[in-house]
């Protein structure tokens, strides 16, 4: 299992990430970044990276 961290006040929501990876991150009704999950299997590895490189902000990355 790989785990993500999130910097929710480096974060901007934009919804890169959730936009990549709906099944872990949603931006909310308020406009907030919600990270579903804190863990994904090492398999999705790829697709993390991708929304990790994508943020603008640099806001994810692997604990």
């Amino acid at each position: 299992m790989i785990e993500i961290k999130v910097d929710f006040e480096r974060c901007d929501a934009n919804g890169t990430c959730a936009a990549l990876m709906p099944d872990v991150f949603r931006i909310g009704e308020d406009g907030r970044l919600r990270q579903l999950v804190s863990e994904v299997d090492d398999g999705r590895e790829n697709e993390l990276d991708e929304a990790i490189l994508c943020c603008p902000v640099g806001a994810i990355s692997r604990s």
